[in-house]
């Protein structure tokens, strides 16, 4: 079986090469073409300004065709390539503001050129342009955010839900029972939460713990934030003061995999049904703090299951808690496995992770009214003192579903803590 998984693999990547070096070697002939036209009429300056004013092209115009010669990366260069009418009305212009037809035609030869290559690689320039943006060296959040608003949309009408902020809020702190060992309080709000149809039955929340050997945590036990809230819901730990009131009826099951889920049964469609639903609870001595054998990686994550407009997903770990480690932010496809870390589902976000300092003094939140209240609620409940923790926080706007979102650090030998 290795065998062919390797020629499917070195076929993949020569296909992905192929695509990228056709790509450059046609964009680099527009470039150039482009280039020579401007210095030859703008030989002072390049703005847009002069470039609008010497050939007499309205400004967004003239704004593309700078970007397509000057750009430091071709991909991005590509991003701004005038469509095929701007480009004929740019040539056009140049050839009436005095260019030789010798520069003219050079540069109608490359842009049919590129043309041509994405006929061939494309069915339309819709698709080009995502194929583009995916393969590219110099992707953006503001970039991927635009693909993923379109999934967000489509997935609220499809599932029959969503919402507007997704929240995940974690603290990492000491066993106090267990030397060496940690807790982890998980807290997840669903703000803004509404069904766009009937009849939906959703789960808001997933739990489940495991290490690099995809093993549950061993002597682990949870105990919810607010056992009088979790009383009243038939297990869902939810924190009632933080909840919209009244609540639609909730349950909580066992899944596949150890992993517990909270599910929010059907209610009123629209705004008139909208809610806000709040989960915490505490996971004691979850694992070791440090690497029990070599190589081994912590993760923290939060399964993306809802279109959502906004994930905020922060994590307060104790000072020290695991030594000094330097955190990343991962994105893993869940549509192979629902838990997984492999870096062939990887999914590249330009996201990143903010270190905002110790305690809740920064934690406030543009879309989350009251959300430094929540957070010393949390504390409080954990008889914790915030300032003795570091916040992390990452904030991403239409994640993609279904995914897992996660920290990621080194666990360090003990002796190295």
């Amino acid at each position: 079986m290795a065998a062919p998984s390797a020629q499917i693999g070195s076929t993949e990547e020569a296909a992905s090469d192929r695509f990228s070096s056709d790509t450059i070697e046609a964009v680099t002939r527009v470039r150039d073409a482009c280039a020579r036209i401007i210095e030859t009429k703008c030989p002072e300056s390049k703005a847009v300004t002069a470039v609008s004013d010497a050939f007499g092209i309205h400004r967004k115009l003239a704004w593309q065709v700078v970007k397509v010669a000057y750009a430091d990366d071709p991909f991005v260069a590509t991003r701004h390539m005038p469509p095929s009418k701007s480009m004929r009305l740019w040539l056009e212009s140049a050839q009436g503001a005095g260019i030789e037809s010798g520069l003219i035609e050079h540069a109608r030869e490359a842009f049919e050129r590129l043309e041509m290559v994405i006929k061939t690689h494309a069915s339309s320039r819709a698709e080009f342009e995502m194929l583009i943006e995916s393969v590219g060296h110099a992707s953006d959040t503001q970039t991927e955010e635009k693909w993923r608003q379109h999934s967000f949309l489509g997935n609220s009408f499809t599932l029959g839900v969503q919402c507007r902020v997704m929240l995940s809020l974690n603290v990492l702190l000491p066993s106090e029972d267990r030397k060496d060992y940690f807790h982890s309080a998980q807290i997840r709000g669903l703000m803004g939460y509404r069904q766009t149809r009937a009849n939906v039955r959703w789960v808001v929340n997933q739990s489940v713990l495991i290490d690099d050997d995809q093993k549950n945590g061993q002597g682990m036990t949870r105990q919810p934030l607010d056992p009088e809230g979790a009383r009243r819901s038939g297990g869902v730990p939810i924190i009632s003061e933080f909840c919209s009131d009244p609540l639609p009826p909730m349950r909580r099951v066992e899944a596949e995999h150890g992993m517990l889920q909270d599910e929010l049964l059907s209610g009123e469609v629209g705004l008139t049904g909208q809610r806000t639903l709040v989960t915490g609870e505490l996971l004691r001595n979850v694992a070791p703090t440090y690497a029990t054998s070599p190589g081994r990686r912590a993760h923290f994550g939060v399964a993306v299951r809802i279109p959502s407009e906004m994930l905020q997903f922060d994590l307060f770990v104790y000072k020290g808690l695991f030594g000094e480690v330097e955190r990343e932010l991962r994105v893993f496809s869940e549509l192979v496995s629902n838990i997984t870390f492999d870096e062939q589902d990887s999914i590249q976000v330009s996201d990143e992770i903010r270190k905002l300092g110790r305690g809740v003094s920064l934690a406030q939140a543009p879309d989350i009214a009251g959300y430094p209240d929540l957070a010393r609620s949390v504390f409080s409940r954990l008889g914790a003192d915030p300032g003795d923790y570091e916040l992390y926080r990452v904030r991403m706007a239409y994640p993609p579903m279904p995914s897992s979102v996660v920290y990621r650090h080194p666990m360090l030998p003990k002796a190295e803590q």
